[in-house]
């Protein structure tokens, strides 16, 4: 009995050990910060910092062939459009008109870079699209392009008629929320990486 309580009290021992290596190592490691400017365009994970993109301006990294900031000027003067979408949230069942730029346009003016020779490379594409607050959302090329899915993604600049402080990805047809990014700050073009 004496041999099974100390089996028990170093199993017990143990396990307190890795418990509290576990919360050191939780408490020292760094907080998620921005990419450094020169991994922006390389498609590496993170989110882009809030205050190096002013209020109304969206950065375009990764794989494009004029990579860098669209303004909002440059992006009032692109065509607009208006949809109604209806959409659920954790407050329900939420219904508005938003407007703004279609998505595809966006990335189509910044040039697509796709890889030479890989067939239909633009189906394995993808945006990320991030917002201020870090959260990210995943748009595949393939559904917002015109001559493929043709999903009238949207980058909006307006909702419900008021103009929004940054833009909104607005993904038509969603049953939910969840890709709605507020506060778009960074739009990452990323090829998908087989076994990644």
């Amino acid at each position: 009995m004496l041999r099974g309580m100390a089996r028990v009290r170093r199993r017990g021992t143990l396990l307190a050990a890795v418990a509290l290596a576990l919360v050191a190592v939780g408490c020292t490691s760094a907080p998620a910060q921005a990419p450094p400017a020169s991994t922006a365009s390389t498609g590496a994970p993170g989110a882009a910092s809030s205050t190096s993109v002013p209020p109304g301006q969206v950065r375009i990294s990764g794989a494009v062939r004029q990579p860098g900031m669209l303004t909002a000027d440059q992006l009032a003067g692109l065509p607009s459009q208006t949809v109604a979408v209806t959409f659920g949230s954790d407050k329900g069942d939420e219904r508005h008109t938003e407007t703004g730029v279609s998505l595809f346009t966006v990335i189509d003016r910044a040039g697509l870079a796709l890889t030479p020779g890989k067939k239909h490379d633009e189906v394995s594409t993808g945006v990320l699209v991030i917002g201020s607050d870090g959260y990210q959302a995943l748009v595949s090329y393939g559904e917002m392009a015109p001559r493929l899915g043709n999903r009238g993604v949207l980058l909006a600049t307006a909702q419900d008629g008021v103009p929004l402080e940054r833009p909104r990805l607005v993904v038509p047809g969603d049953a939910q929320g969840a890709r709605y990014v507020n506060g778009v700050v960074e739009l990452r073009v990323l090829h998908s990486t087989p076994g990644a």
